[in-house]
């Protein structure tokens, strides 16, 4: 076992997609159950494992992580690929599982909660091309990390629930467009590639999943510098969705009418607009003007 190689400081939001209960143990096939606290659905369906790792396009020079690999489904597709594999799993049972299965030569496995992990410690020069079946409880944080944490990413291939992932992909004037789609949009040109429904999963989900691709963009897309005065733009922004952005802006500056209106005048937004109907464009123009 591989031991956390560094902490960030991302958390784990307390929800699960499934009503199943937690328990430990074996389910009938042998392998450990499912436990609810930690969100897992286990991919079953061959074909979508399959089609997963064609989207990856794992190479034999390629630094994997694999995030979540649960009963190791997709993890013995990607051994397949390339000879080694580092995974990130927090549960104990179906680590030791792992452990049983694969030497530490093949599968390098670090046994904690994935927002944990300094996705630096593991790249070493070597941008990480990530794999996984994201537990819905951690789906949105676990975005953020690779926004905030690109410089260590190569690609990703990644299942959402499917609401998350219209989020991650969605255009200006929607009800899903956000934060998230502004951040993630910014750093990555994100893909939907295909859904997936309940059956694939055991135990079966409530929701519809969707897999998707993340390749990540030019540095000036959003330079480092950005990204902190970004998300407070973006969190002032979208505090009230049906607040114009004038208000929102003055609330979050302290209540400062005038000073909201010649920021916005400018970045060349019209301040009675929501925020919903403003592009990234104008997000971006605004953190450069935000005061620090």
């Amino acid at each position: 076992m591989i031991h956390p190689p560094g902490k960030t400081s991302f958390r784990r939001r307390k929800q699960s997609s499934t009503q199943d209960e937690d328990v430990s143990g074996e389910d009938p096939s042998g392998s450990p159950r499912a436990r609810r606290r930690f969100g897992q659905n286990f991919l079953t369906d061959a074909g979508a494992i399959s089609r997963i790792v064609a989207a990856l396009a794992p190479q034999p020079e390629d630094n994997v992580l694999e995030i979540g690999p649960g009963r190791g489904a997709l993890t013995e597709s990607l051994l397949a690929a390339v000879p080694t594999v580092a995974a990130v799993e927090i549960d104990r049972d179906l680590a030791a599982l792992l452990r049983s299965r694969y030497t530490d030569d093949r599968l390098q496995l670090i046994e904690t909660d994935v927002l944990d992990v300094a996705f630096d410690t593991l790249s070493l020069g070597r941008p990480l091309v990530i794999a996984g079946n994201l537990p819905y409880n951690i789906s949105k944080p676990v975005a953020m990390k690779l926004v905030v944490e690109r410089r260590a990413v190569s690609r990703a291939v990644l299942m959402f629930q499917r609401e998350v992932a219209q989020r991650l992909t969605a255009t200006v004037g929607t009800g899903a467009y956000g934060p998230l789609t502004v951040l993630a949009g910014r750093a990555y040109r994100i893909e939907r590639l295909f859904d997936l429904p309940p059956g694939a999963f055991h135990p079966r989900p409530r929701v519809v999943s969707t897999v998707t691709r993340w390749t990540p963009r030019e540095e000036d897309a959003l330079p480092e510098s950005l990204l902190s005065p970004l998300r407070s733009v973006l969190r002032a922004a979208f505090a009230r969705r049906r607040q114009t952005l004038q208000k929102n802006l003055r609330a979050a500056l302290g209540g400062s009418d005038a000073q909201a209106v010649a920021l916005l005048a400018q970045a060349g937004i019209e301040g009675t607009l929501r925020a919903e109907a403003v592009a990234p464009e104008g997000f971006v123009a605004l953190a450069r003007l935000w005061p620090a």
